[in-house]
Formats: structure tokens, sequence, C-alpha cells
């Protein structure tokens, strides 16, 4: 009888023309391309809101300019990202499980109590350890992923990432 009804909800879904979901392109089956995606957007906004809300008390205008640069792209992949996942029909995952530095307070915490050169120097030090943990989540779906043109976008950000790591060092 179950069998009868699957067969039936097939042709009723066909003759309203409903496709099955192969048909707008591969399905996800890997599980490390289904994790980048998913977490990897969280992660992007949570950099996006340090950046954001920084943004403003910066004093030093190449970190305003690369603030803003971080913002932008952080956006363009979150775009790209989300992208895939609707084509597949997933969403993203509510929060990221990153541990960006071993400090108790987030991020935005630390940043809200400081001003001038010290603000400065700590946004430096948290914006390049959420670069470097951004470049090693984007290598490892490039080496793990199964999906060659996520492995390809993952390995582009880990590139992105590594530069951003080196600027902000720069700075140190």
């Amino acid at each position: 009888m179950r069998r009868r009804f699957g067969w039936w909800a097939l042709v009723l879904c066909l003759a309203a023309g409903c496709t099955p979901a192969t048909s707008h392109g591969p399905v996800v089956n890997d599980q490390a391309d289904i994790w980048f995606l998913q977490h990897m957007i969280p992660y992007l906004r949570q950099t996006m809101v340090v950046t954001s809300l920084t943004r403003e008390q910066l004093g030093d205008p190449r970190l305003v300019r690369l603030a803003d640069a971080i913002t932008r792209s952080s956006q363009a992949d979150i775009d790209q990202l989300q992208g895939w996942l609707d084509q597949r029909g997933l969403s993203a995952h509510g929060h990221s499980h990153q541990l960006v530095d071993g400090h108790r307070r987030n991020d935005l915490e630390r940043l809200a109590l400081l001003r001038g050169r010290a603000l400065d120097r700590t946004f430096v030090q948290i914006m390049a350890a959420r670069a470097h943990t951004g470049s090693r989540l984007a290598t490892n779906e490039a080496r793990t992923g199964g999906l060659p043109e996520v492995r390809q976008f993952a390995r582009q950000m880990a590139a992105d990432q590594q530069h951003q790591v080196r600027l902000l060092q720069s700075w140190k």
C-alpha cells in the first residue's frame, strides 16, 4: 500500500509540473560540503558585525578601508554560499561554533571597552585571528570537499583570508 501511494504521489507531482530535486543541480551528498556551506555563512556574518560596528571608532584610516573591504568581501562570499544552499533547499546554520581566540569576552565586548590606538590594535588582533580561522576552515574544505566548484571557491577564500592575515600582521 505504501509503495503504491509513493508511486501515485510521484505521478501527481510530475503531472502538476513538479520536477525532482536533482534537476536543479547536483545534490550535496558530501557532509564536508554541507558543513562548510552551512557554517561559513554565520562565521562571515560575525566578521561583518565586528567590522561594521567597529568601523566608526577605528582611528587609522587604513584600518577603516580594510574593514570596508572585509565587509564587502564577506557579503559577496555569503551571497555565493547562500546561493548554493538555496539551490539545494538548505539553510545556513544559526551560529558559528568557531573559537576565535582564547579570551573569555566575545570580540564585540572586548572592542566596546577600547578607544584610540588600543582599539586599533585589538581590532587588528581579532581580525587576524578571524582571518586565520577562516583560512583553516576554507583550506579544510578545499582538501576534503566533494563538489569541485565549492572546493575551488574554498581555495580562493583561503588565499583571500591568508592575504588578510598578512595585511593585518603588518600593522602589528
